[in-house]
């Protein structure tokens, strides 16, 4: 099941304090202050009945970067992700580069087929 461009339309437009925060697969090569990657990590039957899968679940990644606070960032994410059926798991570790200057936080969900 490819989610990716249900992913990217969902955040297409997706905008903090009325900037547009770019949403790129795996790594973004822009120079924007607070940006999205994305990335999915496991599909897998599940639903078995009558000797059968009867749906795919697709997990997921959404990277936030940011160089500010970005806690509100986050709650807008799984926000978006709720809005459009897709099922917030966990977040990963809060971490900072300082190389980069860059905050970064994973945010876990995943998708179930619509079948």
């Amino acid at each position: 099941m490819n989610i990716n461009p249900k992913v990217e339309e969902m955040f297409k437009d997706f905008k903090i304090d009325g900037k547009l925060v770019p949403i790129a697969y795996l790594q973004y090569f822009g120079t924007d202050d607070v940006y999205l990657t994305y990335y999915t990590w496991n599909e897998k039957p599940e639903l078995f009945f009558d000797n059968d899968y009867n749906t795919e679940v697709c997990f997921g990644t959404i990277d936030i970067w940011s160089k500010g606070n970005f806690k509100p960032i986050v709650e807008l994410v799984k926000k978006k992700l709720r809005e459009n059926g897709f099922i917030w798991t966990d977040n990963g570790a809060e971490m900072y580069e300082p190389d980069t200057g860059y905050f970064h936080v994973p945010v876990n969900f995943y998708k179930l087929s619509e079948e």
